[in-house]
């Protein structure tokens, strides 16, 4: 019997969507770049192997051993199976791996959205919105973690609904094992177990009969056995001491104890004393319009619903299974603001909550075309303005191509040129630096190519093997190209100085994503030195403010560091910047600038010399330590303090603000008085000498709330501002001021003293401020 095509097209119309979409990123599949995290999920995976076979232990020596490794120990199956070696060969399988579990994802969106609403439509919406996630789709290539648990977690929430509508122990112990995969490739799958166990909970108070009560209990158990089990049998780490080794995975997971500087809103923070907002604002920013509407729309009528029908939702299996979706939307997001949990590079450690996301933003969708069906042609309207916001997505997606992982929607400024790189960190893996080893292979063909990438130094194994021989990695003094995503590593706020000129750069949204700078134009390109002599003679006019390894120049808008006869081994260590305002307010976060550099970033060779330019902040200045140090043996090779003379309006602005606070009794009086306002503290002398400033100042705030802290200050139960006067103070007229920003938490009790030279407290008072 012959079906008829809009039949077929209804019934197998998604799984073909998904065949075309698999096949489709083949096409493209070598346009990405290897990111940062690729190398080490395998280094992981193969010495959880080793350690499986008992040839070694070095996974127990690892930081990060209680990583998950179920979906990058399918990648290394799959690789050993295709007997690949060659390194090019092992990433492109890796990462067409890693798009067709993508591509299975969208399958099993469809899937779950054609169970949950019954309409195919709905279905076909839901896997376009899953698939064409710009960000989600780029990293679908290259992140071997993120992308594959969000993929996983559809399959997973696809099982666990089918097992709650068989009811069937065959479909429990399938949907426990899925959990138990997905609990290995993140932790974070073990909230599917709690989720089953309360809908089970529900599922055995409602239960119309004994015997129900005992089928319940059977496939629940039969659940979180096959879930324990295929966890313990995929991870070889928990093998030797399961419940102390699981225990340490998850203390990990929820303090990871890495810093990362995150770019946010325009401001460096610190991985470890995010915003609250800090997910939530990443995911409404980067979430394509359509879903992030429908989303919102499918939450907010289930909601609706719930308030409407609160006992239908714990006797309802399939309205509780909604509720579910919401939860695991809700749950992990909730967590990660009130416990702190160390977040970094965007929301990529919580792209597994699109999953439920999606299948809300299908329910969405539904109710606005069930609301539009008063209206005439309203449903087909409703229909062709998500499709309209799809096709635009899709179209998006196409002009940044290879790049999609940088999308940002209309709720930022995409159009001011550089203003999104000062806002939001941009590319923090290094892929697009394989485009800038492409560039530089083609300008410099007959030539080695001497590099030193800041990031993405694996791209070069992707290259092909007569590419790879020419593009030799080598460190900072001996590069004579220098590759930049131009990520800041600091943490403190973010300033726009920028980089010496380039002879590469790529853009998005007019952003600057990375740039390939020639560094040594001694070797490469000597004509192109014309503007660097221009700038050494006008440096060179004046006497330099320190000489040492290198001559150090100052001016007020940049610091120019110079030496001649210049080897590589001089520009090798890290060169030392830090710049101390005169308000303290212009740093809330701490005493100085960080603008520590190495050589590539600021500085070029050139007729055997070398130059560094950094220009400096706007606020005006009081202090600035310059220096050089060496990593490799925490050694400082030299260093000098410069210190800048107030302008006449500082030292006007410290008389009026010493008048100021005189006009008032001090909060404490002591060897300084103390004086707490509204936003400050300060300690001020009458009269005052040089040697009453000498001692170190203590500064300690005991907040209200021991959590308002830093994790790393927690366990002291106080922020420590210790300062020396130098940094946040000033004399003048026999008098001396210093003050220092309070913190925006609630304060319990301000310490304010001086220590001796022998490091004992000179004079220590303990002042209370809380009501």
């Amino acid at each position: 019997m012959r079906v008829p095509a809009y039949r077929f097209l209804a019934s197998y119309g998604t799984f073909l969507a998904c065949l075309l979409f698999a096949c489709a990123g083949t096409l493209w599949l070598d346009d990405y770049g290897v990111s940062t995290d690729e190398g080490g999920q395998r280094q992981i995976v193969i010495q959880n192997v080793e350690y499986a076979l008992g040839r070694n232990d070095r996974l127990l020596l690892r930081e990060d051993s209680g990583h998950g490794i179920a979906f990058t120990l399918l990648l290394l199956a799959w690789e050993r199976l295709l007997g690949l070696e060659d390194s090019r060969r092992i990433l492109l399988s890796w990462h067409l791996a890693s798009h067709l579990v993508f591509a299975l994802g969208g399958w099993c969106c469809a899937q779950l959205a054609l169970r949950l609403t019954g309409d195919r439509r709905l279905a076909f919406c839901a896997l376009l919105l899953f698939v064409l996630h710009p960000r989600l789709y780029a990293h679908s290539f290259f992140n071997s973690k993120d992308v594959p648990f969000l993929s996983l977690f559809m399959l997973a929430l696809l099982l666990l609904h089918r097992a709650i509508r068989a009811e069937t122990a065959r479909a429990f112990l399938l949907a426990g094992a899925g959990v138990g995969v997905l609990a290995n490739v993140r932790l974070a799958g073990t909230l599917l177990w709690g989720a089953v166990l309360l809908l089970r909970a529900c599922d055995l108070v409602y239960a119309p009969t004994p015997a129900a009560r005992r089928r319940i209990l059977w496939t629940t158990g039969l659940f979180a056995a096959a879930a324990a089990l295929t966890l313990y049998a995929t991870w070889p780490y928990l093998w030797g001491d399961p419940s102390a080794r699981l225990s340490v995975a998850f203390r990990r997971m929820a303090d990871w104890n890495i810093e990362v500087a995150n770019l946010f809103q325009g401001r460096l923070i610190s991985s470890q004393a995010l915003p609250a907002s800090y997910a939530l604002v990443w995911f409404a920013v980067t979430t394509p319009p359509p879903a992030l509407l429908l989303g919102l729309v499918g939450a907010a009528a289930l909601i609706r619903r719930g308030f409407r029908l609160p006992g239908a939702v714990l006797r309802n299996t399939a309205l509780r299974f909604e509720f579910l979706l919401l939860t695991c939307c809700v749950l992990p997001v909730l967590a990660a603001m009130l416990l702190d949990f160390a977040l970094y590079n965007g929301w990529r450690h919580l792209y597994f909550l699109y999953a439920p996301f999606v299948l809300l933003a299908a329910r969405g969708l539904q109710a606005l075309a069930t609301a539009a069906r008063r209206w005439r042609r309203g449903e087909g309207r409703v229909y062709g303005t998500i499709g309209a916001g799809t096709v635009a997505t899709l179209g998006a997606m196409a002009l940044l191509h290879p790049y999609q992982h940088l999308y940002f929607n209309l709720l930022v400024d995409r159009v001011t040129p550089e203003r999104l790189r000062s806002l939001y960190d941009l590319d923090y893996w290094g892929t697009p630096h394989r485009d800038a080893f492409a560039f530089l292979l083609a300008q410099y063909p007959a030539m080695p190519v001497y590099v030193h990438p800041q990031a993405g130094r694996h791209n070069r194994a992707i290259l092909s093997a007569a590419d790879r021989e020419r593009i030799v990695l080598v460190d900072r003094g001996h590069a004579d190209f220098y590759v930049t995503n131009h990520r800041k590593r600091w943490v403190g706020p973010a300033l726009p100085v920028p980089y010496a000129p380039a002879i590469h750069t790529r853009t998005v949204y007019r952003n600057t994503v990375f740039a390939v700078t020639a560094t040594n134009l001694n070797r490469v390109d000597a004509a192109a030195a014309a503007p660097y002599r221009a700038a050494y003679r006008a440096a060179t006019a004046r006497e330099p403010v320190v000489r040492a390894r290198f001559d150090v120049y100052f001016d007020a808008r940049a610091v120019s560091w110079i030496r001649d006869a210049c080897r590589p081994e001089d520009t090798a260590p890290k060169f030392v910047l830090h710049v101390t305002p005169v308000d303290p307010r212009e740093l809330p976060d701490r005493a100085f600038e960080n603008l520590d550099f190495y050589f590539p970033e600021r500085g070029v060779r050139f007729d055997d010399r070398c130059l560094a330019v950094v220009p400096l902040p706007a606020y005006p200045i009081r202090r600035i330590q310059v220096g050089q140090w060496r990593a490799e043996d925490d050694r400082t090779l030299w260093q000098a303090s410069i210190p800048v003379p107030l302008a006449p309006r500082a030292v006007n602005e410290y008389r009026a603000a010493y008048r100021a606070l005189a006009a008032q009794p001090p909060t404490r009086r002591a060897v300084f008085d103390v004086y707490v306002t509204a936003d400050a503290v300060a300690v001020a002398k009458t009269p005052c000498t040089a040697a009453d400033t000498q001692p170190k100042f203590i500064l300690h705030f005991v907040p209200v709330r021991t959590r308002d802290l830093a994790p790393d200050r927690r366990r002291a139960g106080f922020d420590n501002q210790d300062f020396r006067f130098a940094w946040q103070g000033a004399h003048f007229d026999g008098r001396c001021l210093a003050r220092a920003p309070l913190p925006a938490y609630p304060i319990a009790r301000l310490r304010v003293g001086q220590f001796r030279p022998n490091e004992e407290p000179f004079w220590l008072e303990d002042i209370p401020l809380a009501s």
